[in-house]
């Protein structure tokens, strides 16, 4: 797994309201999805999690297991641009597409753990389409990071869903993410993170672990950071990245997925403001610090309780 998009930006949610996003985006024209039953749902013991080894192993797939179970796809929205795109299931006629991207990011050797690229698209189907996988897709033209004109049904990013561990662990799921180059800083990454939410979610995991996302990727930290992923784990010198002399640390992000509210808005999260990051660091010196501060408050407390029996 390697969670990291390396894009940052706002989304727009697609509603009726006008509604501004960090003072400057307007959400506009009708957004929509499928109602889904007030109830957590339960993932079912038929979905072949217990053949897989770990988050980078599996049998290859058609990115569609458990999708029948899910009923708000796909998710409308719109980019930090205003271009309407959706969130839906990858098509078989996108593999290919999408295993050059891979390839690519791998190549590119500063996002992913992987240094060997993908031969065949059996091996490719084997890590990204083994359980569930999704893609954002243009529903209309437009311009491209690079000021490029790009066409309808172009696919900007995608990701995956599955288990990160087998057996009496894989309630707990994984997520890898990749946004084209040339459609980074539009507000796709925080898109599909937020949907990630949704659907793992809806396909019934509790829990979201993800492995590695490197300090070297600030785009990335920024990006589950701003989303209310929590911090858990700090590796040093985990990876050694394309480029960078020394080895660079990762962290562990988690996410607890029975806190989302029933009817979870993907769009709409995904377009409010992110969490102050300076919020987010005080929390984490106090998370660090707290356990000592608790005795030491405790002991100053019972030297002043001392000091007013003695009086």
């Amino acid at each position: 797994m390697q969670a990291s998009p390396q894009t940052c930006g706002l989304v727009k949610v697609i509603c009726g309201s006008p509604n501004l996003i960090g003072g400057s985006v307007r959400a506009r024209a009708q957004w929509s999805y499928a109602s889904k039953p007030d109830f957590l749902p339960q993932r079912k013991t038929d979905r072949k999690t217990e053949a897989m080894t770990s988050a980078y192993g599996g049998t290859p797939g058609t990115g569609t297991q458990g999708l029948d179970d899910i009923e708000c796809l796909p998710l409308l929205a719109a980019l930090s641009t205003g271009r309407k795109v959706e969130v839906a299931a990858i098509t078989p006629s996108e593999w290919p597409e999408m295993m050059a991207l891979m390839n690519e990011i791998i190549e590119e050797g500063l996002a992913w753990p992987f240094n060997v690229r993908y031969e065949t698209l059996d091996a490719y189907r084997g890590y990204f389409l083994s359980h569930a996988a999704f893609v954002v897709r243009a529903l209309e033209p437009g311009t491209d990071t690079d000021g490029k004109t790009s066409k309808k049904g172009d696919v900007i990013g995608c990701f995956y869903v599955k288990p990160n561990f087998p057996g009496r662990c894989a309630h707990v799921c994984n997520g890898g993410f990749i946004t084209k180059k040339n459609f980074r800083k539009q507000g796709a990454g925080r898109l599909m993170g937020a949907s990630f939410l949704r659907l793992a979610r809806d396909l019934g995991y509790k829990l979201s672990y993800f492995n590695l996302v490197f300090a070297s990727n600030p785009d990335s930290v920024r990006l589950w950071d701003g989303l209310g992923f929590t911090r858990v784990a700090v590796l040093p010198r985990a990876a050694n990245l394309k480029g960078i002399q020394n080895p660079v640390t990762a962290y562990g992000y988690h996410y607890d997925l029975t806190t989302l509210p029933l009817n979870f808005d993907a769009p709409r999260y995904a377009a409010q403001k992110p969490f102050d990051r300076r919020l987010i660091e005080v929390r984490r010196v106090y998370e660090r610090v707290a356990p000592s501060l608790l005795p030491a408050c405790m002991c100053v407390a019972l030297a002043l309780l001392f000091a007013v029996i003695k009086k």
